[in-house]
């Protein structure tokens, strides 16, 4: 007996991600990231207290950092919150950690996006 085949999807994920880039949509995430990635040029992050420590000094929550590139490149929040969890999670590398120690510190800021997303949900704010 043979089996019936499925026939392959319309579009594969590649094609549907290119047409989607093409989209507006699309162009404003890939304009936002853009923006938020040279944005948080030169910063650095603070583990421990939670903050991104912009180039200027200050030092400033997640929340807080999405406020600052709101005001000042006018884009949605909640594009712009996810891409400094992105910058976050696979833009900021900090330097001179063993990988013992780079395992944890991704752990930790996993740990910071996590209570943010939760925190994002649990309020109107984005």
């Amino acid at each position: 007996m043979k089996m019936k085949r499925t026939p392959p999807p319309e579009t594969d994920f590649m094609e549907g991600f290119a047409q989607w880039l093409e989209s507006e949509e699309g162009l404003e995430s890939l304009d936002a990231v853009d923006c938020v990635y040279n944005a948080l040029d030169g910063a650095a992050v603070d583990i421990a207290e939670k903050k991104i420590i912009w180039s200027d000094g200050q030092r400033l929550t997640i929340e807080q950092s999405v406020e600052r590139i709101h005001r000042e490149m006018n884009l949605c929040q909640d594009t712009i919150v996810n891409h400094v969890i992105g910058w976050l999670q696979m833009g900021y590398v900090p330097e001179g950690l063993d990988d013992e120690q780079m395992e944890m510190f991704e752990s930790r800021i996993d740990a910071w996006v996590e209570e943010c997303e939760v925190s994002q949900t649990q309020s109107t704010g984005f």
